[in-house]
């Protein structure tokens, strides 16, 4: 299973849509679920906030590869992910940043 964050965003979005194309497991975390009604069936979701590492924690159960889009300034973000993933022993992370 794939987790994506910025799902239901203008990049986080296609990346969900094409590995679900794909065949792909796919799991998105959002923070508003009715932001992600236009996400194709099948896209599970996962309610939490990058700013929680509990509900990352959550989220990332499971996961085989995650791609995580990090935007504003600051890393506090990219290390809750960064610890959720070596907790649960993910092997994968897709960082795309974006400062703004």
């Amino acid at each position: 299973m794939y987790l994506v964050t910025g799902a239901t965003g203008h990049v986080g979005g296609p990346v969900a849509r094409q590995l679900h194309e794909q065949g792909y497991s796919v799991r998105a975390l959002v923070r508003d679920p009715a932001r992600a009604a236009s996400l194709p069936a099948g896209i599970g979701l996962a309610v939490g906030d990058l700013d929680d590492p509990a509900s990352v924690s959550k989220a990332i159960t499971g996961a085989e590869a995650i791609f995580l889009m990090q935007v504003g300034t600051g890393t506090e973000q990219t290390k809750t992910m960064i610890a959720a993933a070596h907790d649960a022993a993910v092997p994968r992370i897709v960082l795309l940043s974006s400062a703004g």
